[in-house]
């Protein structure tokens, strides 16, 4: 890499003589704000210098040729697109709106717009120095050419074209009452000797664009690792096939027509430590799953340079094969990951069910690093896909899938519930991608007094006496409760929208007595086991929340007011066993009740998320 001050005629009129946005690079993006403020700086650049960024090149040692044999070199544009491109369609608008070229405009032509591929080359034959990504190709080369290489004049209807015609439309606009002086004058604040940029060259070699990028324009848009790898993967494609059509089509279907349609792909995330795009996340879990004898570290930081090495080791049919599959996995993604946690409310869930309930286990705690697991068994479970209509079908009642999802389900909530590190499930997610499901457990012990699994029931029981969060208790009370219910039921499947209540309010003072025998401290204490924690269809009336058993029972009905209790607040059976025994005469809620719901909680929990069950129905 060799980094230096750059004048805009530096970059422009030297080697490489084709500066080439990569071919798959996303479209020109710039609008007017960003046009008028290159104006404005342009126009001022007497009075006050300005840094105008930097512009990474990456060399090639692949040649260009025109149509008559010529060869010239070529680099391409890593940094700096949308900033040359808008420099270019400026100077093509000065150029257009003089109407008698003289020597200066003549030059631009000729200097910085275009180059001659042999010393006696025609006008007819100049090659344009930017040649701009697929998407913006032909419009960019329509506006740059006409008029120079042809007898032409640009003809644009009225907000016709993209985004590269409306920044040409704004200059000539704008230049339409500027003097011929003022125009030259912006062409040598332009094209003079001053260094108003940083210039990076990256040799061939070089696949660290993203770590420069970051450090060299840390306020600029971030260069993703998903450009870098779309790039790669289609120039791979193109140096296989020589086939641009095809290629071209192969892009639309599998890539642009999936990323480039739903917004959601760049929105950011934050999964575990590190915030990422949806799009970058997924091809992170596509590498995962893909090359599990890649190390974690590369993977998480070096993605796009793992997918390169690894694309150059492909024939034709397998890197076809990479990019189809990482559509089919955006499909499982988007349906099964994101748009799920997005309307999570509506669903509903049943006993059986076991990767619908792992995915809520998984939104609701936040655990994002074992998605690469889940989207390799969805993808294994494929009924249909039709990539034109961007639907996918998986087969969420698969029994193998579901038995290994239930096995991680215990995984995930046993160590949530104490509080256990997330730090490692990362690595541990590898471990599971290349070694199958039983490797959760790979490092435990289950033999002797002193086993692993003896000791994490000991730190689950404690910690069950002091579940203060909510999200951990509403989990274990909803997976518990679905245990109770089944096909014999009327209502064999259950929506998570239920609000978690304290039998035992928190504001016990003014109408739950303290016994002799139990302190302050000791109540408080009580109040946070998941004995005294229910699940209700909706909140108590705030009066009725703090109030004495019996109103939160049967609910307050003075008068007119109707205030409801539990009794009319519930569908499920175990809130129901407990207003059972209310009803049946046990008309106290206190310390001692709450202690014998501790423990059969604790004895339902270990009997659902038996782990060395689970892991013989999954190992066999």
């Amino acid at each position: 890499m060799v980094a230096k001050e750059a004048s805009l005629k530096d970059i422009i009129e030297s080697e490489p003589h084709r500066l080439e946005i990569p071919f798959f690079q996303r479209r020109y993006v710039w609008k007017e704000e960003n046009w008028e403020e290159l104006l404005c700086a342009l126009e001022h650049f007497k009075e006050e210098k300005v840094f105008w960024g930097a512009v990474i090149i990456k060399h090639s040692s692949e040649k260009e040729s025109d149509a008559m044999g010529h060869e010239f070199s070529k680099g391409y544009v890593i940094d700096g697109q949308q900033r040359l491109t808008t420099i270019a369609l400026l100077t093509k608008a000065i150029y257009d709106s003089i109407e008698e070229k003289e020597d200066w405009c003549k030059k631009i032509a000729d200097n910085d717009l275009f180059f001659t591929p042999y010393a006696s080359a025609s006008r007819d034959k100049y090659q344009i120095i930017i040649k701009q990504s697929r998407t913006d190709r032909e419009e960019f080369e329509y506006i740059i050419k006409t008029g120079i290489v042809n007898q032409e004049q640009i003809e644009m209807e009225k907000d016709s074209g993209g985004q590269i015609s409306r920044c040409y439309a704004y200059f000539r606009k704008t230049f339409q009452k500027r003097k011929k002086e003022e125009l030259a004058q912006l062409i040598d604040n332009l094209y003079g000797d001053e260094k108003v940029f940083v210039q990076i060259m990256l040799d061939e070699k070089d696949v660290n664009e993203q770590a420069i990028f970051d450090s060299i324009n840390r306020a600029g848009q971030k260069l993703a690792s998903s450009d870098i790898i779309k790039n790669n993967l289609f120039k791979r494609m193109m140096y296989l096939t020589k086939d641009e059509k095809r290629v071209c089509d192969l892009c639309d279907r599998y890539w642009d027509g999936i990323f480039w349609n739903d917004q959601f792909w760049d929105d950011k995330r934050q999964f575990g430590n590190i915030e990422k795009s949806h799009l970058d996340f997924l091809l992170y879990s596509v590498a995962c799953i893909k090359w599990t004898e890649e190390t974690l570290k590369n993977i998480h930081e070096e993605p796009e340079r793992v997918f390169e090495q690894k694309a150059v080791d492909l024939d034709e049919n397998e890197l076809q094969e990479l990019i189809t599959d990482i559509a089919k996995y955006a499909l499982i993604y988007k349906k099964y990951i994101y748009e799920f946690g997005e309307k999570i409310e509506d669903f509903t869930f049943s006993k059986e069910e076991h990767i619908k309930r792992l995915l809520l286990i998984m939104n609701k705690f936040k655990i994002q690093m074992f998605y690469p697991y889940i989207l390799k068994r969805l993808y294994e479970t494929i009924r249909s896909c039709n990539i034109e209509t961007k639907e996918i079908v998986c087969d969420l009642s698969e029994r193998s899938m579901n038995r290994e999802a239930k096995l991680l389900e215990a995984y995930l909530v046993r160590r949530r519930i104490y509080s256990a590190s997330t730090s490692g499930y990362s690595k541990k997610c590898m471990e599971v991608l290349e070694k199958g499901i039983g490797q959760l457990y790979s490092d435990f012990k289950f033999e002797g007094e002193n086993s692993d699994i003896l000791e994490e029931n000991k730190q689950l029981k404690e910690a069950l006496k002091k579940i203060r969060q909510q999200d951990v208790a509403k989990i274990v009370l909803f997976c518990l409760e679905l245990t109770r219910w089944d096909e014999k039921d009327d209502m064999g499947q259950l929506a998570f929208q239920y609000q978690l209540e304290h039998i035992m309010p928190k504001k016990w003072k003014d109408h739950w007595p303290l016994p002799s025998n139990c302190s302050e401290d000791e109540r408080n204490a009580k109040i946070e086991e998941i004995g005294n924690m229910i699940l209700l269809t909706q909140k108590l009336n705030g009066h009725l929340r703090n109030s004495e058993y019996k109103i939160k029972m049967e609910g307050s009905h003075e008068g007119k007011s109707v205030k409801e209790g539990y009794k009319d607040r519930t569908q499920l059976k175990m809130t129901k066993d407990i207003i059972d025994q209310y009803e049946q005469g046990d008309k106290i809620w206190d310390e001692e009740h709450i202690e014998r719901r501790t423990e059969e909680l604790y004895k339902e929990l270990l009997a659902h998320w038996d782990i060395e069950k689970l892991l013989g129905e999954v190992t066999g």
